[in-house]
């Protein structure tokens, strides 16, 4: 209630305020600010201040519109958040240009679509913000916030295109101590909270234009406890970790352009002298190749008898003595064997022994990695993309459990958690950056920053290591209390990292509820878009 007066109610009328606030020609300039702003977060620049002041400038253009008596429609609020929303991911996003124009002349069609379609659900966040605000008199800062942190919700549970690549606050994942907040209520918890600063920044900002000097300074008050309380917990909490012992070493192989070829076996038997002299070194329990480095079965889908590239795989792990994970490809039948389904897949091949089952990545890339949820044979063809893996489980390792994930897959919180639930003692994050053509200018692009983002949420997420191997960048190791090691090597670069994983400690609240906040925003969110006059409370006007 203190925030809501302090923050979101009004004094003066409707009339005052839309006199003293940036006027109309104002705000979608003010939009466009706040998506530039959300964007650069978005890039290695993010930094642990912008995500908190990006949204200011949305807010303070939300806030006018906020202002009208509760009857009034206005579009104007859901074209601000398409403002916003399509100028920061087109930001964001400005590496897929680059690294699809080289495969496909549909590379810039799909950027923009995928652009539009971020910004309609921004825009729909906004309206019902500021609709959530006008009739029902709550904190416009709280409205934002939560239909913001719905919107992203809803986008990462649309069937067969989920999107959860780019969410706000997510650069804060860089500085553990300020992103503590993630082990209680996962990354929303981030958005929620960067939203809603910079939202109480915008609202604060208009009532000292309004010459409301009291008001403007109670919100200060109120919003320097909403930031101060969680980063005072964040840092006591890094300050209670104690000096874990290393788990398990692992030798990354960052492989460069050189796998998943025809040739792939043999590229994989490349790295056998060089891994064997490092282990002569620096013993390692495990070594790690990247996703799909071979491009291959490593059994029969028929009768699951080791294909001739299983059984140089097992060869290579015996010859080297330790045990292997290796993205590779999966192959399933259906209909009675009549046709194929193809999975992006992970396995574990011992030093000796039999091969694991194969991990399947479950979430696929909506439009480069097939639809997911169609099966194949659909129509009488087969399919063109992969097939979704289901139910993820850990694989098998030196008598514990990894679980491991395939690139995207890092950017779902939900299927980390469930691979932790499972049993598994520590993540690995297997992907292939190799899609951006080395010969063309711009290869080295944000993509690589921002999947190192989502590896060290998922750490932090449920306190648990997380090693991602890349095939060109980037390879690094996050510990349980979401440090990272050194990006080495660089990305483009080719070679091998040790890098070592500390014990899991218990559970996390957000490993055992679930993403809760962000359900929970969801249906604020779309209490704001749908229609309701049922139990709305007329503002006053004094």
């Amino acid at each position: 209630m203190a925030m809501g007066w302090a923050l979101g109610g009004g004094l003066a009328s409707p009339a005052s305020r839309r006199s003293r606030c940036p006027g109309g020609s104002v705000h979608g300039l003010l939009a466009a600010v706040s998506g530039v702003a959300i964007g650069a977060t978005f890039s290695p620049f993010g930094g642990p201040v912008l995500p908190f002041v990006a949204f200011a400038p949305l807010a303070a253009a939300l806030q006018r519109d906020g202002s009208r008596p509760a009857p009034t429609f206005s579009v104007t609020p859901f074209m601000h958040g398409f403002v916003a929303a399509a100028t920061a991911h087109a930001i964001g996003l400005y590496w897929m240009v680059p690294a699809l124009s080289w495969r496909t002349r549909l590379a810039v069609p799909v950027y923009l679509l995928v652009v539009a379609m971020l910004g309609l659900l921004g825009g729909a966040a906004c309206s019902g913000a500021t609709a959530l605000h006008r009739a029902r008199r709550w904190p416009l800062p709280v409205t934002l916030a939560a239909c913001w942190t719905g919107f992203e919700w809803a986008a990462a549970h649309v069937p067969g295109v989920s999107y959860a690549w780019l969410h706000a606050g997510g650069s804060l994942g860089w500085y553990p101590a300020v992103a503590g907040g993630a082990e209680l209520l996962g990354a929303r918890f981030l958005t929620f909270w960067t939203v809603a600063v910079g939202g109480g920044l915008g609202v604060i900002a208009c009532r000292a234009r309004e010459g409301d000097g009291s008001r403007a300074v109670r919100g200060v008050v109120v919003l320097l406890a909403v930031v101060g309380v969680p980063l005072l917990a964040g840092q006591l909490r890094q300050r209670g970790f104690e000096e874990v012992e290393v788990a398990t070493t692992v030798a990354a192989v960052q492989a460069g352009h050189g796998g998943s070829g025809t040739g792939a076996a043999a590229e994989l038997e490349r790295w056998l002298p060089p891994l064997r002299d490092l282990a002569a070194e620096r013993p390692f329990d495990l070594a790690v190749f990247p996703e799909r480095f071979l491009a291959a079965a490593l059994r029969h889908p028929g009768n699951g008898v080791p294909t001739d590239t299983g059984l140089r795989v097992a060869d290579f792990a015996a010859a080297l003595g330790t045990a292997t994970l290796v993205g590779a490809l999966d192959a399933g039948l259906v209909e009675a064997g009549r046709d194929t389904v193809w999975y992006n897949a992970a396995y574990v091949q011992p030093a000796g022994g039999a091969l694991s089952p194969a991990y399947r990545k479950s979430r696929l890339v909506p439009g480069l990695e097939g639809i997911g949820w169609l099966p194949a044979g659909t129509l009488g063809r087969a399919s063109r993309g992969y097939g979704r893996g289901r139910d993820p489980q850990p694989l098998p390792l030196n008598g514990g459990l990894v679980g491991a994930m395939v690139c995207y897959d890092s950017a779902y919180g939900p299927t980390a958690r469930a691979l932790v639930l499972a049993g598994a003692q520590w993540l690995a994050v297997l992907s292939n950056d190799d899609w951006l053509d080395p010969e063309r200018p711009f290869r080295t692009t944000w993509a690589y920053w921002q999947h190192a983002t989502h590896a060290r949420l998922r750490a932090i997420e449920n306190r648990i290591s997380v090693i991602q191997v890349a095939t060109t960048g980037h390879t690094f190791a996050v510990s349980p209390e979401g440090r990272a090691s050194a990006l080495a090597p660089g990305a483009g670069e080719e070679g091998i990292a040790v890098l070592s994983v500390e014990r899991r400690g218990a559970f996390t609240v957000y490993t055992r509820i679930g993403d809760l906040l962000g359900v929970a925003c969801f249906l604020v969110f779309v209490l704001g878009i749908v229609p309701d006059r049922v139990g709305r409370v007329p503002r006053r006007d004094s």
